[in-house]
């Protein structure tokens, strides 16, 4: 718990400084993380070249500080013109779906980052405080009500009350905050409506890179964060959050 605390305190330390200047120390943070999260899931094919983990590093990298997600087609151009150079036994199909998927999840993702400090830093902290409330009024909500479980084979101690718990927290604060932050003429019944599938979808991150710890049977992405696990662990539920607030925002 100790080790739990001091990362938290430190990664706090970071975040909320850079959130606060924006620009581009918010655009080099990101970078960094961008890159630290490619390093996760490079390290579950530790058989990759080292060139192909290279040009990962280097096309994530371009992608994020160039914030630009009509870049993406780069990614797969290059991922794809590589398997021609490599014998299959070191880069092949399997190994260049993996890699270019988790390359244009994590640039789009962290590209929507940047867009949404640009734009408006109260939605970025709308978007946390989703994520942020919903993954903790479940995990407390679940020690204290929880009796049956969500999806088992997926996350064992996840449960349906505690998961009901955290979207009625990760719905109501966060709408609020919406309404009088970021559009105070907004429709309310349509904030909430939005802000509980938001809510939702941030649960099944959670659970879609449970379900990738589960395949490669590891219980975290990395130790980068001592009590925490690694940047994924932290930013599963985030990621698609913001991936489908960027599409809802679109469709209203």
């Amino acid at each position: 718990m100790k080790k739990r605390v001091i990362s938290a305190v430190v990664a706090l330390a970071i975040i909320i400084p850079l959130i606060a200047l924006g620009g581009i120390y918010f655009k080099i943070g990101m970078s960094v993380l961008s890159i630290l999260s490619m390093y996760e899931i490079l390290k579950l094919r530790k058989e990759l070249p080292i060139f192909i983990k290279v040009i990962s590093y280097v096309l994530i990298t371009l992608s994020v500080i160039f914030s630009d997600v009509s870049l993406l087609p780069i990614i797969l151009i290059t991922m794809s013109v590589l398997l021609v150079f490599f014998d299959k036994s070191e880069y092949n199909v399997n190994d260049f779906t993996f890699v270019t998927a988790f390359l244009v999840l994590l640039s789009t993702v962290f590209t929507y980052f940047i867009y949404i400090r640009n734009e408006d830093v109260n939605i970025l902290i709308y978007l946390l405080l989703i994520t942020i409330l919903t993954d903790t009024f479940a995990l407390f909500g679940g020690k204290l009500f929880g009796k049956h479980k969500l999806i088992e084979k997926v996350s064992p101690k996840k449960t349906i009350e505690g998961s009901i718990i955290g979207s009625a927290f990760g719905t109501i604060i966060p709408s609020i905050y919406y309404i009088y932050m970021v559009d105070p003429g907004a429709n309310i019944l349509t904030v909430i409506f939005m802000t509980l599938i938001l809510s939702i979808i941030g649960q099944l991150g959670d659970l879609v890179f449970s379900s990738i710890k589960r395949y490669f049977n590891i219980k975290d992405f990395s130790n980068i964060m001592p009590g925490h696990g690694g940047i994924l662990d932290r930013i599963d539920s985030i990621t698609m959050v913001v991936l489908a607030y960027q599409i809802i925002i679109n469709i209203i």
